[in-house]
């Protein structure tokens, strides 16, 4: 625990050095973007049942490459001024599970919603992107932390750009033991087997996607992705085997620009 709070003001002073080096950037030229759409998604991890998801989008980019971004749960900056480099902090938020479709999935107790911080690090170049990024829970949804490494391509054919990647995530045991473990209490209450989840590589997975520029100011995007969960997150997991080890997401969503 005291080495979790120490993280935590760890992360929040480079968050609020990213803050200042953000605003520093408002000297640059700008472009604004915002729209919003919508997705389908498994109601929780692991899960065979999906439900529609609102995609809200904002956008401020800089001319030096550095911005400020809102897609889906998730915000993040870039405070490096590169069109190549990219480093900066991300949130997101992960709802809590509860009130799910599987009725003994539902029987277990509920996992409170996450306010997870962190960072990101990577870069973009001729078209070839790859970025690690780490994320930990600010609060006691699970008190575990996971990070995530993707690397993909991006083809820019006049007014349309496809997206093609792949990705892989590794999560630690409180995070595990959290979304995918089962203990004697919740086995009692769901007739679910007992099981201890450990840490570990928890997915792998592959991501597509579009942009279309319609107009100069108005895009259409769309993506899918398909994650595998294995390790100690795969059907061996009673939370996977009442759902499914298979998960996809996919949306589409309107972007205009100013």
């Amino acid at each position: 625990m005291k080495d979790r709070k120490m993280l935590m003001r760890v992360l929040i002073g480079v968050s609020i050095v990213f803050l200042v080096a953000g605003m520093a950037a408002m000297a640059q030229a700008v472009d604004f973007s915002i729209g919003g759409g919508a997705g389908m998604a498994p109601d929780y991890e692991g899960s065979d049942d999906y439900e529609v998801v609102p995609i809200p989008f904002a956008e401020a980019k800089f001319s030096n490459g550095m911005y400020v971004q809102l897609k889906g749960l998730k915000a993040k900056a870039n405070i490096i001024p590169s069109n190549i480099w990219k480093l900066g902090p991300v949130y997101n938020y992960r709802p809590s599970r509860s009130d799910v479709d599987n009725s003994k999935v539902d029987d277990l107790k509920n996992v409170s919603d996450a306010h997870e911080l962190g960072g990101f690090g990577g870069f973009q170049y001729y078209g070839w992107f790859a970025n690690v990024e780490f994320l930990a829970d600010t609060g006691d949804a699970y008190d575990g932390w996971h990070a995530t490494l993707k690397a993909g391509y991006n083809w820019i054919l006049t007014n349309w750009v496809f997206s093609v990647g792949g990705s892989t995530s590794y999560a630690n045991g409180e995070y595990m033991s959290t979304y995918f473990g089962i203990d004697g209490a919740d086995s009692a209450r769901s007739g679910l087997p007992t099981y201890d989840a450990d840490k570990g590589i928890k997915d792998w997975g592959v991501d597509l996607g579009i942009n279309w520029r319609m107009t100069q100011r108005l895009s259409l995007q769309g993506f899918a992705s398909y994650t595998r969960l294995i390790g100690d997150a795969d059907d061996s997991s009673p939370v996977v085997d009442e759902g499914s080890e298979n998960q996809f997401f996919g949306g589409a969503l309107v972007v205009f620009t100013f």
